[in-house]
């Protein structure tokens, strides 16, 4: 799995990324971290004003 977060991201502090990584080791699940510095929570969502294109394109990239 993958999880894609702005950094700092307050739904996804460090203490809980952390914490996924470790139930994820410990359930044999693969993992990928992939954090977007200095953009916001919303940074994928064009409607909002967090939304930073340059984060999204990098985000969507990765995905594709």
């Amino acid at each position: 799995m993958q999880l894609h977060a702005a950094d700092p991201d307050d739904f996804a502090p460090p203490e809980r990324v952390a914490a996924l990584c470790r139930a994820a080791q410990q359930s044999s699940a693969d993992l990928e971290v992939f954090r977007y510095p200095g953009a916001n929570h919303s940074y994928t969502d064009h409607d909002l004003p967090d939304h930073d294109r340059p984060q999204q394109s990098g985000c969507w990239d990765l995905l594709g």
